[in-house]
């Protein structure tokens, strides 16, 4: 078969090849996105001959898409040689740029892909696909011509609450992504039953799904997972450890994390001076508090400890090892591989916690522990409380989130405070990973500075989750149960959005790529 238009694509870039080819296919352009037909022999001539044919190339781009140039190693690359091929045979491309990507400059390309960088690459928009798509051919982007249908293609729109793989006659037909709102495309060529077998990516539970669809129809298939049961402790909770010292560690078989000592006592919040005319309504009055000592984690939460606690991680950003472990010695720490004779054993510390215990670690130990692991993210209130619950019963410590006057507090510096406008600085960029300097992702905590009690990552990175109800400070209105405030600020936002005052209420089924946790104890405390 021959097609007007050839859809060139990594991986990464499925979804959106697959809505671009569907968005096509109902238009009328007879279009190349769909592997299977090849997977016979003469994989490579049957590829380069429908390049060869097609009137128009897209080429989908997105961060990480031309590594194969950057590394060397196009020729063993099969979309760095679909691209070459293209430009060989003079096709007409399209670039498409996924996700604010910039096109290189030519001398990023070897020499038969260079061409590449000279085509236009019109304004992409996920927001306004059809509007993109109606650019693309009122502008002659696009030179194949639409066929005139007397019916659609029949298709199946597929949506899931959590991320999973669909197969279909035991080939996998997509991979979807729990977050996003746009389904994925599946047409199919007749009417009557399909049976799919869905995989969930997070639980690897499995679940069988028996479809009927007609022809000239689109059928929605929600894909639903029951979400994981809550984590309900004994009614009677075993005797609790007492704690001491200026910070302790947290062992959780061979993992740990680090608890800071914030010492109470009274400090101004909300709208204070420097938070300037950034402060928002919900931020007046400035007023004083006054807390009792509390411990407070170092870091947010991160992805190994949830997924020692949890048994699972539905984060949306996932840490890799690589990043995490820089030599053999922080391994020990930061993944907690069994120390070695570099280090004390600490079994004993959570047996009977004491500062003395933690002169066991050097200050450059404690300092690196756990750092290299992504914050965990994507969480609902009651997924943080769930954590918190099985934290506690796990090591016979009474955690808890923090409320928002603790969080504020702590980011502030307690009764160390500098009055700094974020947690540890007036530049936001030496403390924070934000909507400016984060390349659109959550990032290993600990690469910034730590504020003045030594905690890092309270701006920015994920904003955390509180305990506090949604309340104003000004009014004495009822505050709503449902809805929580989450402070700190994100990798997502701006940095007024960041401040140590920056206060944000969301409904408690709120997730989002940008939305952690960070512990706290004030049970038990010498």
């Amino acid at each position: 078969m021959i097609y007007d238009i050839f859809i060139s694509y990594k991986r990464k870039s499925l979804a959106t090849a697959n809505n671009l080819y569907y968005r096509l296919t109902t238009r009328g352009y007879s279009t190349f996105f769909d592997l299977e037909e090849m997977r016979r022999d003469n994989f490579n001539v049957q590829l380069l001959n429908y390049i060869e044919n097609a009137k128009d190339v897209f080429i989908l781009l997105e961060e990480g898409s031309l590594d194969a140039c950057k590394q060397g190693n196009w020729e063993d690359d099969w979309f760095c040689k679909e691209i070459a091929h293209a430009l060989k045979t003079k096709r007409n491309i399209i670039p498409i740029l996924i996700g604010d990507y910039k096109m290189p400059k030519q001398e990023f390309f070897p020499n038969e892909l260079q061409e590449l960088s000279l085509k236009n690459a019109p304004e992409f928009s996920f927001s306004y696909f059809e509007e993109y798509l109606n650019k693309l051919i009122e502008k002659g982007y696009i030179t194949a011509e639409a066929e005139i249908k007397n019916k659609t293609t029949s298709i199946f729109k597929f949506y899931s609450n959590e991320n999973c793989q669909v197969f279909k006659e035991g080939k996998l037909v997509c991979s979807l992504e729990g977050m996003s709102d746009e389904p994925y495309y599946l047409p199919v060529p007749r009417k009557g039953d399909y049976r799919f077998k869905c995989i969930n990516s997070i639980t690897a539970e499995t679940q069988t799904l028996k479809e009927r669809i007609d022809a000239d129809e689109e059928r929605d298939v929600d894909i639903h997972w029951d979400e994981h049961k809550p984590f309900v402790p004994d009614q009677e909770w075993p005797e609790t450890k007492i704690i001491s010292g200026d910070s302790f560690i947290v062992e959780l078989g061979n993992i740990q994390f680090e608890m800071l000592r914030v010492n109470g006592g009274t400090l101004e919040i909300g709208a204070t001076k420097e938070q300037g005319k950034d402060a928002e309504n919900n931020e007046y009055p400035a007023h004083e508090i006054s807390l009792q000592t509390f411990y407070i984690g170092r870091f947010p939460i991160t992805q190994n400890i949830w997924e020692a606690v949890m048994g699972y991680n539905k984060s949306h950003f996932r840490y890799k090892q690589e990043t995490i472990i820089e030599n053999a010695k922080l391994k020990n720490v930061l993944v907690g591989a069994h120390l070695g004779s570099a280090f004390v054993p600490i079994g004993a510390i959570v047996g009977g916690v004491t500062g003395s215990a933690i002169g066991w670690f050097s200050r450059r130990e404690k300092k690196l522990m756990n750092k290299g692991h992504y914050p965990v993210e994507n969480l609902t209130y009651d997924d943080a409380q769930e954590f918190v619950r099985r934290l506690s019963k796990m090591t016979k410590i009474q955690f808890d989130l923090p409320t928002e006057e603790e969080w504020e507090y702590a980011a502030r510096g307690g009764q160390k405070s500098k009055c700094y406008r974020y947690a540890g600085s007036d530049n936001i960029d030496d403390v924070a990973w934000y909507r400016n300097n984060s390349d659109r992702s959550t990032h290993p905590v600990g690469e910034k500075q730590p504020n003045e009690l030594g905690l890092y990552d309270m701006c920015g990175n994920v904003w955390e989750w509180t305990k506090t109800p949604a309340h104003s400070y000004a009014t004495n209105i009822e505050p709503d149960g449902n809805i929580f405030i989450r402070r700190g600020g994100s990798w997502w936002h701006e940095d007024k959005n960041c401040r140590v005052s920056r206060r944000y209420a969301s409904d408690r089924s709120k997730k989002t790529s940008g939305l952690g946790l960070r512990v706290v104890i004030r049970e038990n405390i010498e």
